[in-house]
């Protein structure tokens, strides 16, 4: 943190700001009087993770995001290197493990995880996938980090551990021989999480669970930067088995669906795919997609919508949303829809969309995404009465038969009407058709 003081006013920078809304942080700013409001003090913050497990918002500090760059538009400008992935399940069930603070009570899960047979998974991942690649595997705990590298090294590959209480000339060497080639793995507890720089690192194992889109955004930025004859990252998730709790992964980083194993592909890539599928047959039920392999098959299905909502805002409306890649879209008449997505300040946008013309309008701004759907479903009962019997899921016109009209636009689109195809089904297929192209003029 750094307090520039020119004569006309106060300017207070703060890297690593994603801890800006702990209470130590607090304190300082409001000694600079930095939270009220004021024409002559600022506070300004960066961060590479500014997304929080612990439900606390960075929006509780600051304003507005003045400037923002996710992960994959710095991987397709070639700022960081491209990032592929596999998924290795375990039979581990982590649903007896504790959370505090907003993730796994550390002495429990490593209790759970630091299991010789699911340590010696991790090697057989290594041989596997990322055979003499230079890796970092991040663990729950000390001795999970020294009992994994014990299953390495047992393996014959060259690995060592550290940890916060290794002398600093020991780690210095450890990290050096690393950096020269001279070990190929190195394990760490809560070491290499943040502020650690190898440029060579090109694989990266995810032998720690955790609740954390932060903490788990941080462990693969230690294998993002761009190094002479590196190709990518190699992401290696362990996944165990959870009935209670959503786990990050490279799904929380790209917008691809849960579970989904890349099978070695590259994130973005499948990304891209994911989303071409979604403008140009958002018809499809994307969320079934697996694995790469299931794109070409989904593309060949033409699949029949239920109108229920995403399962997760079910109980908040009584209209048709569905989900897109980010957030959640509800289609109006006259080629207009309402999109919420999430920002980077842990709340959420709803901003109003025309197809002609082309643009977008902000409503307003929600803490949750209960909220954002009921503020949006307010909005359309009071502005677009008109719209209410188009949108809601419960209207008797959604079982009749398609219309001639909604025929002959399936048919211009080159899309098949298959026997049963309900009135509302070609609604929705159409509606998310427009917004689709009218997303794609935007871009």
């Amino acid at each position: 943190m750094s307090l520039l003081q020119p004569d006309e006013f106060s300017i207070v920078v703060v890297d690593e700001a994603h801890h800006a809304v702990a209470p130590s942080y607090r304190r300082i700013f409001d000694h600079f009087g930095l939270l009220e409001p004021s024409v002559s003090r600022y506070l300004i913050g960066f961060t590479a993770t500014p997304r929080r497990g612990d439900k606390q918002g960075l929006g509780e500090v600051f304003e507005e995001v003045c400037y923002a760059r996710d992960m994959r538009e710095m991987i397709a400008e070639r700022y960081l290197c491209p990032i592929t992935g596999w998924r290795v399940d375990t039979d581990l069930s982590l649903d007896n493990v504790k959370v505090r603070h907003g993730d796994f009570i550390e002495s429990q899960l490593a209790r759970v995880v630091n299991m010789p047979l699911r340590n010696s998974l991790l090697v057989k991942a290594y041989r596997d996938f990322a055979p003499g690649r230079r890796a970092i595997v991040f663990c729950v705990d000390v001795a999970h980090a020294k009992d994994v590298h014990r299953a390495f090294a047992e393996a014959g590959i060259r690995a060592a551990p550290v940890w916060g209480e290794l002398s600093r000339d020991q780690r210095r060497s450890t990290l050096a021989a690393f950096s020269a080639g001279e070990i190929d793995v190195v394990t760490n507890c809560n070491v290499l999480t943040e502020g650690f720089d190898e440029p060579r690192v090109d694989c990266v194992i995810m032998a720690r669970p955790t609740k954390s889109k932060l903490l788990y955004a941080q462990m693969v930025g230690r294998g993002t930067r761009l190094h002479p004859g590196k190709r990518d990252l190699m992401v290696i998730d362990v996944a165990d088995n959870s009935r209670s709790h959503q786990l990050p992964g490279l799904h929380s980083l790209f917008n691809l669906t849960l579970n989904m194993n890349l099978k070695g592909g590259n994130a973005l890539e499948v990304e891209r795919q994911i989303e071409r599928l979604n403008r140009t047959q958002p018809w499809i039920d994307t969320s079934r997609i697996r694995a790469p392999q299931d794109l070409k098959l989904a593309a060949e299905r033409i699949e029949f919508f239920d109108f229920e909502p995403p399962v997760e805002i079910r109980a908040y409306t009584q209209n048709t949303w569905h989900a897109v890649p980010g957030g959640y879209r509800l289609g109006l008449p006259e080629g207009e829809w309402i999109l919420i997505e999430p920002n980077l300040l842990d709340t959420w946008d709803i901003r109003l969309s025309f197809v002609k013309p082309s643009s977008t309008s902000s409503l307003s701004r929600a803490t949750s995404l209960a909220a954002a759907v009921q503020s949006a479903d307010r909005f359309v009962a009071v502005h677009r009465p008109d719209a209410r019997r188009v949108v809601e899921r419960s209207a008797h016109w959604r079982n009749e038969l398609p219309s001639d009209k909604q025929k002959q636009v399936l048919a211009l689109k080159g899309i098949p009407v298959p026997p049963g195809l309900t009135r509302g089904q070609a609604a929705q297929m159409i509606s998310q058709l427009v917004s689709a192209r009218s997303l794609r003029s935007s871009q």
